[in-house]
């Protein structure tokens, strides 16, 4: 992505959109500032991550409920200190697969705000937001706005209540709801994302049909399908005329997409 990064200007691209999943997660420990920053260096358009907290309600940067897979620790973030959290090294898990040994510089689980700070203004975000803590949530918001990602990002929410109370403490966070799984594309979930304000929404990659992205379209909604790592999901997915694409290989996607120029 080049220029100043916007919701508005990416809603309206006739191209492809990239989103790197986790970050360049095919190629560096996911869910980290390494792995952030090598996607924007490959040129995705917007770097996905997911939200937790720890005990002293810090938003961090973790998909999976607990810290084993990526940091071999037994626990969940909720259990511990963002001071414990920072002792972590979270490259155990690494190239799609769960590594015998880290690596052997730390590679630390990033806080949100340290995502915020370092790449706000290089490229759009797509947030998972799996904060259960109502402090923690209202943290999220306050770093939201303090980085001014109105046009910037947007949080994607599975459930609406959640959707309803981050609109309570700011009703003009930007938001992608993905209720259910299968069925986030069936034309009533649509519309109901079109209705809360949504200009992105992430279908996933099976349940995509001509039928449903005209659908999206009319509603005003950008899909971002999850998910297509190896040139045979990328051409189905651009044969389709999906307008963007989910991918754990960005720079992978990014070559193959500039093949057609």
């Amino acid at each position: 992505m080049s220029g100043n990064v916007s919701l508005a200007r990416l809603h309206e691209e006739e191209r492809v959109l990239v989103t790197a999943h986790r970050g360049n997660s095919i190629e560096y420990p996911e869910n980290t500032l390494l792995s952030m920053t090598k996607a924007v260096e490959a040129g995705a358009d917007f770097i996905e991550f997911d939200l937790r907290s720890t005990s002293d309600n810090v938003p961090i940067l973790l998909h999976d409920a607990t810290l084993k897979r990526t940091a071999d620790v037994e626990g969940t973030p909720e259990e511990k200190t963002l001071a414990e959290i920072k002792k972590l090294n979270a490259s155990w898990y690494r190239r799609m697969y769960r590594r015998s040994a880290p690596l052997p510089e730390k590679v630390e689980i990033p806080t949100f705000e340290e995502i915020l700070d370092a790449l706000s203004d290089k490229v759009a975000m797509n947030i998972q937001m799996y904060l259960g803590n109502p402090v923690a949530l209202k943290e999220a918001c306050r770093l939201y706005r303090k980085y001014d990602m109105y046009d910037k990002g947007y949080m994607t929410i599975a459930d609406e209540a959640v959707v309803q109370a981050v609109h309570a403490i700011d009703k003009d966070i930007a938001i992608c709801l993905t209720p259910g799984w299968r069925d986030r594309a069936d034309e009533k979930n649509m519309r109901r994302c079109a209705e809360l304000g949504c200009r992105f929404f992430q279908p996933i990659r099976e349940t995509l049909t001509p039928e449903k992205l005209e659908i999206a379209r009319s509603l005003g909604l950008r899909a971002n399908a999850f998910y297509a790592d190896t040139e045979l999901d990328f051409a189905f997915l651009y044969q389709l005329q999906a307008p963007g694409i989910m991918t754990d290989a960005p720079a992978r996607l990014i070559s193959w997409l500039e093949s057609f120029k």
